[in-house]
């Protein structure tokens, strides 16, 4: 490799770590924004809103891939990666602007599309330009260096909660200013980036030829052979993309799922009430419910004991809804609510694992590091994988062990220190299959074609995958209550078996290790 190619891989790693970093900027966030724009919604509302705002940033992720993968095929594939890298960044800033849900969820719809069309443009610029026996290799590094980025993001979590002094108003927003700045690599890519010879020498045969189109997205179907191998791509990315942002990047809400979050004083608080005779504990609640609907004469109690009632009303009720039956609905007057002695059994154990939010911040914080430094190694493994074994069969072991860490984790999951080994198993496995879409997709299509095919399987397959967080959402809604285990953690084991897919089109696939790239039977024979 010469100084060019590793200039070429350099730029395309950063472009791509920091896409990365972007996407882990709002997913260890998305609970905090919930709670901070949607301040009068309940834990479920936010949820179900927050899954929305997915989705929404999903769709655009597919819709940008798609009109740019496109874009790099008939444009070029260094100006169209300096356009997403300039989109994504600036619409990034922009989302910490946001002071209603409306406008977050506008802010990240648009950063999808430069998100997805970032992975298209880079990802075929450094298999057109990268020498054939280095290329597995230059691109498993460009995937596993997103794992870096994620780092990025979900350490800035931790740092920008100090910044903020514990304020969830502006540590989200910080997170997203941060994210603006690789907007600049997008002046370095227009600088001294040249378009590949692979991509310079198609064009112009396309254009001698007239018969065969740069980028032209019918050109997917209508040849036998790219049509086999846009299904398998399409195949592989669905089954990775649901298991990953359908259930793998839930992991912070597994752990607001696992640990209460409440203050210090309201903890203690709760220890008293539920310690308390029934007697004694209507009452308490009573005077709670009293200061917060302001029934109480003014100067009866000093602002700090109302915000005090307040809190102890907001913790008392998360901890009913936490332990409610399926389909039960609280009643107005909490007091009214008589507790059985295996749900208050269940509430004390809860409370033996509450944390404050400023130590779940960094709880998620330390989580998500360990996830995403598990998730580097994995694409790096995968890089070695197909080198040793192929593509196909490392796509079907990756399948497999991703579907295995959903079970175990998402079921096994219920104490603070298993962050340091069940977080990296996560991220080793529901990655593992990443490090081959960079690879495997840009060899399954010919230059012409490259960009728009591997935006296609890539981001086309996000549409399909989108619905992966409502359908989390709505089957965890489903099994709430039906299940002594919680019914968030089922439905992850539910969504898993979207990995079977990706094994069968992994087994139907081309086996293209050690291959040159494709090419149309005109051009290979000139």
């Amino acid at each position: 490799m010469t100084g060019y190619h590793w200039y070429v891989l350099l730029l395309c790693a950063m472009g791509w770590m920091f896409d990365s970093m972007d996407q882990q900027i709002f997913t260890a966030s998305r609970s905090i924004t919930m709670r901070d724009l949607l301040p009068h919604a309940g834990a479920v509302e936010q949820t179900r809103l927050g899954s929305w705002a997915t989705t929404l940033f999903m769709l655009g992720w597919a819709t940008g891939g798609l009109l740019f993968g496109i874009l790099g095929d008939k444009w070029g594939r260094a100006k169209t990666m300096a356009l997403t890298v300039f989109l994504y960044a600036g619409c990034t800033g922009l989302s910490a602007l946001s002071h209603n849900w409306t406008q977050f969820a506008l802010s990240r719809l648009i950063t999808g599309f430069g998100v997805g069309g970032e992975f298209a443009a880079g990802a075929a610029l450094v298999a057109d330009v990268m020498p054939t026996k280095a290329r597995a290799q230059a691109l498993g590094l460009l995937q596993a260096l997103s794992a870096v980025g994620n780092v990025l993001g979900a350490g800035m979590l931790g740092i920008v909660a100090m910044w903020a002094h514990d304020s969830e108003h502006y540590s989200w927003r910080y997170l997203y200013l941060f994210g603006a700045f690789p907007a600049l690599i997008a002046v370095f890519v227009m600088a001294r980036m040249k378009e590949p010879q692979k991509w310079v020498a198609a064009k112009r045969a396309a254009q001698v030829s007239g018969d065969k189109s740069m980028g032209r997205i019918s050109d997917l179907f209508t040849d036998a052979r790219w049509r086999r191998h846009t299904l398998v791509g399409l195949g592989l990315a669905i089954a990775g993309v649901v298991g990953l942002w359908g259930i793998g990047f839930y992991s912070p809400e597994l752990i607001d799922a696992t640990f209460p979050q409440m203050s210090v004083q309201s903890g203690a608080d709760m220890d008293q009430i539920f310690a308390m005779p029934l007697t004694s504990r209507s009452a308490r609640i009573n005077a709670m419910q009293d200061s917060a609907n302001a029934t109480l004469p003014l100067g009866q109690h000093t602002a700090a004991a109302n915000k005090r009632f307040q809190d102890d009303l907001d913790a008392y009720t998360r901890l009913l809804a936490r332990t409610a039956g399926h389909g039960e609905k609280l009643p107005r007057n909490l007091a009214n609510l008589r507790l059985e002695p295996t749900r208050r059994t269940t509430i004390i154990g809860l409370l033996g694992k509450r944390m404050t939010p400023e130590h779940a911040a960094k709880l998620k914080s330390r989580a998500l590091v360990m996830q995403q430094c598990g998730a580097f190694l994995g694409m790096l493994m995968f890089a070695v994988m197909a080198t040793r074994i192929g593509r196909r069969w490392s796509f079907v072991i990756s399948f497999i062990v991703a579907w295995a860490s959903i079970f175990i984790v998402f079921l096994g999951f219920n104490s603070e220190g298993q962050i340091w080994y069940l977080y990296p198993l996560l991220g080793f496995c529901t990655l593992l299959p990443f490090g081959g879409y960079a690879i495997y997709f840009p060899e399954l299509f010919p230059t012409r074609l490259r960009t728009t095919g591997t935006g296609f399987c890539y981001n086309v397959g996000r549409y399909v995958s989108s619905l992966g967080p409502l359908v989390f959402g709505s089957l965890g809604a489903l099994f709430a209550g039906r299940f002594q285990t919680a019914g968030f953690r089922v439905a992850a084991a539910t969504v898993a078996s979207i990995y079977l897919l990706g094994i069968i089109s992994a087994l139907l696939g081309p086996e293209t290790k050690d291959c040159a790239l494709p090419e149309d039977e005109g051009v290979a024979a000139h």
